[in-house]
């Protein structure tokens, strides 16, 4: 048969096209999910049923593990990596891990961005819908797997933006139902002490942070800022006071002072701009101690803020 006799050939001689990949690669997403759904309780099931044995929540994984691979085997057409053995074994392991972390990252980012909204229906949905993208971002068309992963791009990016916007947001209320500005918030680092909390100083001083020693003996120490100058302080006299005790306020250095406040305080004075900065003790903690409390001590951060404020109470959440 000659050239021109091929060419002109009747339309379709190079046999038929290739079915549609799309509907079993949709299929398989979709079933991944389903089967997410149903398994996702069974573990939780495994975990609760025998809470201080390990061995039962890896069961009840191994029994999600199973599923996914015989879901693979019946459906192997969906992805290229269904197609043979050693491809589902690794298919299966992205898929479950991928999806089950997508879901939690989307889980643990979900009370932040809407308050009150959970329980067990989030709960199993969100890692079933993890599973069915991660599998639809792992299928052969592209149709399929371009736009799975562009919406876990998006949402990974978007609950990120949003629950910063929504931390500042929320950071700002609890500022402002515990009464007190972010920039008069401080805190300091002490060898031998730990954060124990915020409290009140006076009435007009709503927060402070106070630190203990972590083997429990000696006094505490607070931390809390005001606005407004030094005091007018005379340099410490050379050898310092008989008692080591001032009357009065001496300055050590000119942005850091020290006093005694009778019968039985003393604190340290440190300038921050146009805040005051005061680290306080009882005097069972000594001068040196107080000394290293406040030469380490710093503004408070986003971060720290969030461990310190009270939390805001359900109905004032927005």
């Amino acid at each position: 048969m000659s050239g021109d006799e091929r060419i002109g050939g009747p339309a379709g001689a190079n046999g038929a096209r290739p079915a549609s990949q799309v509907g079993p690669a949709l299929g398989q997403a979709v079933v991944v999910g389903a089967v997410g759904l149903a398994a996702l309780p069974m573990v939780l099931f495994f975990w609760l049923l025998v809470p201080s044995y390990p061995q039962a929540l890896l069961l009840g994984a191994a029994v999600l593990l199973v599923e996914l691979f015989g879901l693979g085997t019946a459906m192997r057409q969906g992805s290229a990596l269904t197609a043979t053995l050693g491809r589902r074994v690794g298919w299966t392991l992205l898929v479950a891990t991928g999806g089950i972390a997508l879901g939690g990252y989307c889980l643990a980012r979900l009370p932040d961005l809407l308050p009150g909204l959970g329980g067990s229906m989030s709960m199993f949905l969100l890692p079933a819908l993890g599973l069915a993208l991660v599998s639809a971002a792992l299928t052969r068309p592209r149709v399929v797997r371009l736009p799975a992963v562009a919406l876990i791009v998006l949402l990974v990016s978007g609950m990120a933006l949003a629950t910063v916007d929504r931390r500042a947001d929320e950071l700002a209320q609890r500022l402002d139902h515990a009464g007190v500005e972010a920039d008069l918030v401080f805190v300091t680092a002490l060898p031998g002490y730990s954060e124990a909390g915020q409290r009140a100083v006076t009435p007009t001083n709503k927060f402070a942070v106070t630190y203990s020693p972590v083997d429990g003996s000696g006094g505490r120490i607070i931390v809390w800022a005001t606005r407004g100058g030094m005091p007018d302080c005379l340099p410490e006299p050379p050898g310092g006071y008989p008692d080591g005790y001032p009357l009065h306020c001496v300055r050590e250095a000119p942005e850091r002072s020290y006093q005694a406040i009778p019968p039985d305080l003393h604190e340290y004075l440190a300038s921050r701009g146009d805040r005051v900065v005061h680290v306080r003790a009882t005097r069972d903690v000594d001068r040196e101690t107080l000394r290293v409390a406040v030469d380490n001590v710093r503004q408070a951060t986003p971060d720290d803020l969030e461990q310190l404020l009270p939390r805001l109470p359900l109905h004032l959440r927005r």
